[in-house]
């Protein structure tokens, strides 16, 4: 179970006034990341160009002036629906900029109650950032962005600092984006507490569960976390546009607000969960979270994905245990089929398995076995069988197209393999099959969808032709497995 939901999310920054000057300072940032991209060294009397040119962004930037960001002001429609968009991987160095802003705010905010509460040492906060002639000489001299350069510096791990975050939304090729901050104690298992400071994007206001294995991604869960029991959870309007949400599991509190122009603000604090003693009331709680102000965020990248996995499974240890009785029903009805098919066939393993497939943070479900068959391949070598039920949840019926990612996919051909891969259907159910020939190896794939949907997936291979092992027999053995043992009930997934 994971008690620190809080790592999970990220940024935020005062609605400071309008200054004189309309330099957006964080937008200069980006297009300086930018142009190092394109050119990472920099020679000469360009290099002396260069470092002022970062200096004179730099110190700008850490004046504290407000960036407004890119993409739909507040208020405005996206076109799209911002919990399932999310951004384009890209290294911190090109997206994230300075928040000296969103650092004091958080120090005015929650400074004092961490001290107090016993979340933070009497000195944690009492340190100070580099000059801005340090920062942008690193900048400079590395080509890297202002929090690699402070990395680089040696300031790492400062309480109540926020630095940059970013995780893909679950299969679905996108990012969440913003920045997080918290006590900063890398020795200790976990953080006392967290602040994550959420842009617009692939996270949703309705509570669930909280971690990367969902998408979008949950702010808060009014589900059992930090203990066995729900938690008090309360969400309201403050009045002026923002909804607030506050997670009480007694032992350890939990909080977001979401803001008029789609971003949001997250806390997550330990307090006596296992016997810390820390103190934090809800009442402060939620004085401090109203006491951060919207932030402006460049939502520019900001883009629905243009496929998306199917939703799979959280890994759950305890899955594999309690479907023993199912995996052994299941067994035994493919053993019987098997040594129908191949006498003298032996079972040699089997098991249940929950497999991550492609760039998701979810699982498919499988009953794994394997046989040994009665032959001897070219090489004299064993031949052995493979057989996976696949349950449902995770994945896609059939064949990618030739120019689709295979990872939906049971079953894919590799573009620069010499492999054949078909579709058939054989009395009312799909059938997938591969077949990959390299010199006298052979190998085999055939993946049998039911309507149900679970599906069957068979493989072999060896050294040379074997009599009546092709593929026709492995078709024919696929198509004639029985179902496999489970509650269909308990794998519909929304």
């Amino acid at each position: 179970m994971d008690h620190d939901p809080g790592a999970v999310f990220t940024k935020a920054r005062p609605d400071d006034d309008e200054p004189p000057s309309k330099l957006d300072v964080k937008q200069a940032m980006r297009e300086g990341y930018r142009a190092r991209r394109q050119r990472r060294a920099l020679v000469g009397g360009a290099a002396t160009a260069g470092v002022a040119a970062v200096a004179a962004v730099l110190a700008l930037s850490l004046t504290g002036l407000p960036g407004t960001g890119e993409g739909p002001p507040a208020g405005q429609d996206f076109g799209f629906d911002p919990a399932h968009a999310g951004y384009p991987y890209a290294p911190q160095e090109e997206w994230a900029v300075p928040q000296p802003e969103l650092d004091a705010a958080a120090r005015e905010a929650f400074g004092e109650l961490a001290v107090e509460g016993g979340f933070l040492d009497a000195g944690a906060l009492d340190y100070e950032l580099p000059s801005d002639d340090e920062v942008t000489e690193m900048m400079a001299s590395s080509g890297r962005g202002y929090y690699e350069a402070l990395t680089e510096l040696g300031y790492v791990n400062l309480a109540l600092h926020f630095e940059p975050w970013s995780v893909p939304g679950n299969g679905v090729g996108v990012h969440l984006r913003g920045y997080t901050a918290s006590d900063g104690d890398e020795e200790a298992e976990r953080s006392a507490f967290t602040l994550t400071a959420l842009q617009p994007g692939g996270w949703t206001v309705e509570p669930g569960p909280v971690g990367d294995a969902q998408f979008p991604q949950h702010l808060l869960d009014d589900g059992p976390s930090w203990t066995d029991e729900a938690p008090e959870f309360t969400s309201e309007d403050s009045g002026d546009g923002r909804t607030v949400m506050i997670a009480d599991h007694g032992c350890a509190l939990e909080a977001a607000v979401v803001y008029p122009n789609g971003s949001a603000l997250r806390s997550s604090w330990d307090l006596d969960c296992e016997g810390q003693g820390r103190e934090l009331s809800v009442v402060d709680l939620r004085a401090a979270m109203l006491a951060m102000p919207e932030t402006d965020y460049d939502t520019g990248e900001l883009a629905a994905p243009e496929s998306a996995l199917p939703p799979g499974w959280a890994f759950d240890e305890e899955w594999p245990a309690e479907v023993e009785a199912e995996l052994g029903a299941s067994v035994t009805g493919v053993t019987d089929a098997v040594e129908a098919a191949v006498p003298g066939a032996e079972l040699a393993s089997a098991n249940a398995v929950q497999l991550q497939f492609g760039g998701a943070q979810t699982v498919r479900r499988q009953y794994s076995t394997r046989y040994e068959l009665p032959y001897i391949d070219a090489n004299a070598v064993a031949v052995n069988l493979s057989i996976r039920y696949v349950l449902p949840g995770g994945w896609t019926e059939g064949l990618p197209a030739e120019d689709e990612s295979g990872d939906a996919y049971l079953l894919s051909c590799g573009a620069d393999k010499p492999d054949v891969c078909e579709t058939t259907e054989v009395d009312g159910r799909t059938v997938a099959t591969r077949v990959f020939d390299l010199g006298d190896n052979e190998a085999r794939w055939v993946v049998v969808f039911d309507p149900a949907g679970w599906a069957v997936a068979v493989e072999t291979s060896h050294a040379g032709p074997i009599e009546g092992w092709d593929l026709e027999a492995l078709v024919s053995l696929a198509v004639s497995l029985p179902a496999p043992v489970y509650d269909p009930a308990a794998y519909e997934i929304d």
